[in-house]
């Protein structure tokens, strides 16, 4: 089946709200086609195709709310879904934060669909595995991974006469491998919203070259290190800081954003100056979601500017007690940086520890944005400008904050690979004074 038109997914939604007997409505329309290979053992796995349609309806009561969802389009079936909606409605408890569906709006117009990437099959999927398979091979590692991508539709609509439509694509490719000996791991690993983009290839030729360098690890000392993160380590960490970002929270004295007599700071400078932190999602090289679940435009939005705080996510509830202007949390974070390479970035470093990527990480305080996790897959002792010795990997204790003011250099954006479905395009950086709390004899 063919993505969702717009045509299509109106008649879906608009079927919805002529069934509707509740005076507030939001109804969505996700169409999905997924395809994905595994691989482990430098061999395929597994290998499948996914296509799903779910139809999500809240309606609201008297500010009593409810949402469920289903899989069918047919007339019958949407209407039976707007009555269930309505049904749990009656029975749920009054949200004293709720705040009426949004009305029709302008949206971004975003260029995220990607014909080529739409027809991807298990031929090409095939064909890329394979590309990486052979490069492990060359390599004499042994090579895991896993491949995926995807075609979507989703629409969104409101009985106050919102409508937005977005068709998107994306590819993603993760590869991990293992020197025989198994005591060197490097991983390597590349999204876009164009397929082409994904080299498996190239992929596997850096993570065999990370895994050979980090054969045999010495221990090198904990502390506080000059580092230099590779842009999947920054982003790892950036997404603590991101996620932080709330006007609820640092008005009512809750975050790191709060000043102490009250209110965020906004307008403060906090980071360093080089720091240029935004979001676009009609970036015609990374593109994401112009809307949210609820209609939401997405904008774009300057989060920090030179080290200056100058925006925080602030909700529809919260936009309405203050008096301000509703900012939902953004589908793409894009860190500006300078045109410099990561081996340039290295070269300039007279002692450090190079790190690939973080692992496991996990918030240990909210209020600081202190963040811990483990480093992954190729962890370097750089010195006087070159990668001297593979290190054992550490654990971090360490916020994004730190990371942002304490940065030393800054390279060349790139897209990196993330879990969450947003879009992150962020440079390599080097950053004093990392605190790296213990060792870990993981590989």
């Amino acid at each position: 089946m063919a993505t969702i038109t717009e045509r299509e997914a109106k008649a879906i939604t608009s079927a919805v709200l002529g069934a509707a007997m509740a005076p507030e409505v939001i109804v969505s329309v996700r169409h999905r086609q997924t395809g994905n290979l595994r691989f482990a053992q430098t061999q395929p796995t597994t290998e499948g195709s996914v296509e799903t349609v779910e139809v999500s309806v809240s309606a609201t009561i008297q500010g009593r709310s409810a949402t469920v969802t289903g899989n069918q389009t047919d007339k019958a079936s949407l209407a039976a879904l707007m009555v269930e909606a309505e049904e749990l409605a009656a029975l749920s408890p009054v949200n004293p934060e709720h705040q009426p569906p949004v009305g029709k709006g302008a949206y971004l117009e975003v260029a995220g669909h990607d014909p080529a990437t739409a027809k991807l099959d298990a031929a090409q999927r095939a064909a890329i595995a394979g590309r990486a398979i052979a490069a492990a091979a060359r390599a004499d590692v042994e090579l895991a991974g896993y491949l995926e991508h995807r075609e979507q539709s989703f629409a969104v609509a409101t009985s106050a006469g919102a409508f937005a439509y977005h068709p998107s694509t994306a590819a993603a490719l993760t590869v991990t491998a293992r020197t025989r000996d198994q005591t060197g791991s490097g991983w390597a690993g590349a999204e876009s919203h164009r397929g082409k983009a994904i080299d498996g290839g190239a992929l596997t030729e850096l993570a065999a070259e990370k895994a050979e360098l980090s054969a045999a690890p010495q221990a090198l000392a904990p502390g506080k290190q000059v580092v230099i993160l590779e842009p999947q380590a920054v982003a790892e960490l950036l997404e603590f800081l991101v996620d932080a970002l709330d006007a609820r929270a640092a008005d009512e004295g809750r975050s790191w954003f709060s000043r102490p007599d009250g209110g965020a700071r906004l307008g403060e400078e906090l980071f360093h100056t080089s720091i240029n932190l935004r979001s676009n999602p009609a970036d015609k090289q990374h593109p994401s979601a112009p809307f949210t679940a609820d209609g939401q435009a997405h904008k774009i939005v300057d989060w920090i500017r030179d080290g200056v705080l100058s925006s925080l996510t602030r909700s529809r509830f919260w936009a309405d007690k203050t008096g301000t202007a509703a900012v939902p949390p953004p589908s793409s974070i894009l860190l500006e940086g300078a045109d410099l390479d990561l081996l340039e970035l290295v070269g300039a470093v007279d002692r450090g520890v190079l790190v690939t990527r973080f692992w496991y990480n996990r918030t240990l305080d909210p209020r600081t944005i202190l963040a811990t996790g483990l480093t992954r897959d190729g962890t370097f002792l750089v010195e006087r400008g070159k990668i001297t010795a593979a290190v054992k990997n550490f654990r971090y204790n360490d916020s994004p904050v730190n990371m942002l003011q304490n940065v030393l250099a800054l390279g060349r954006p790139q897209r990196v690979y993330t879990r969450g479905g947003r879009v992150m395009v962020v440079p390599p950086m080097v950053v004093k004074d990392f605190n790296f709390s213990s060792t870990s004899d993981a590989v």
